[in-house]
């Protein structure tokens, strides 16, 4: 090695040893850096934890119709003066759902001292007999006992095993879609405050009873679209042949064909008078 190379090789150690020496003062000011920032950062999340100004004073409740607010809050169960950082807001959710009448609940926190609440509660669609009576929703599920008298715009649905029938169970699935499809098609043709019973039968499908002269109505199984529409131009008929106060009974279960039962008196009468006897 010549005398030139070595002064060059001479020279690049300090070099070399310099940068080193300054990377390593760099990442220990880095370090440094984040140990202060992080212990700043527990000092005021704790900060935080313990301050009277999250503390929660105000929980405002939305969506109720049958529940009191009141009857919410107690469920949610928040403790008082608790701070708003720390709640578990699934916790609370699923403490909301526990109730009878709680479908979902949905929280929030309003930053400083508020949660909100807000629930959608369960819908009765029916009663169904049991043991006893019990709400049922347009999913199947059975909820909360009742008093028929407390609810006298509900049909009841009968037919089910009693032994299966308690609030937190669903009744038959096979039942509810036929349920769920027979309360859209209502709407239009018979409406659901005019009918008093649905009767079930797991082989026949429907029965239904009407709350006017306890008419019974054949539906069977299946689509119920039709059949509710050939029902409405029965009744239509009937209403403005002034006969409908004859009707006993209505077949719908044998496809296409309507069998109509009734003491049609005032129908022959009409028929005879256009024959002219």
């Amino acid at each position: 090695m010549t005398s030139k190379n070595k002064k060059k090789n001479y020279r690049q150690k300090p070099f070399q040893m310099s940068i080193k020496l300054r990377w390593a003062l760099r990442l220990g000011v880095f370090c440094l850096s984040f140990a202060a920032l992080s212990a700043l950062f527990v000092v005021g999340y704790r900060s935080l934890l313990t301050s009277p100004v999250l503390r929660v004073a105000r929980i405002q409740v939305s969506g109720c119709q049958h529940l009191d607010p009141q009857t919410v809050i107690e469920q949610a169960a928040i403790p008082s003066g608790v701070n708003i950082l720390v709640l578990d807001l699934n916790v609370i959710s699923r403490r909301l759902t526990n109730h009878p009448w709680v479908a979902r609940a949905v929280i929030g926190r309003e930053i400083p001292d508020r949660i909100r609440i807000e629930i959608e509660e369960r819908r009765p669609m029916a009663l169904v007999r049991g043991h006893q009576f019990f709400l049922v929703d347009a999913e199947g599920m059975i909820f909360a006992d009742a008093a028929p008298s407390q609810y006298s715009e509900l049909p009841i649905i009968s037919g089910i095993d009693p032994e299966t029938l308690a609030p937190g169970r669903r009744l038959p699935q096979e039942l509810t879609v036929l349920i769920d499809d027979l309360y859209r098609e209502c709407r239009l043709q018979l409406p659901w405050r005019l009918i008093s019973e649905i009767r079930w039968n797991r082989n026949y499908g429907l029965t239904l009873f009407t709350v006017r002269g306890g008419i019974q109505i054949n539906l069977g199984r299946g689509t119920y679209g039709p059949r509710m529409a050939r029902l409405g131009k029965v009744l239509r008929y009937l209403e403005e042949k002034r006969a409908h106060n004859e009707l006993r009974g209505i077949d719908l279960s044998h496809g296409d064909r309507v069998f109509v039962k009734g003491n049609f008196r005032l129908l022959r009468q009409q028929r005879l008078q256009q024959r002219g006897v």
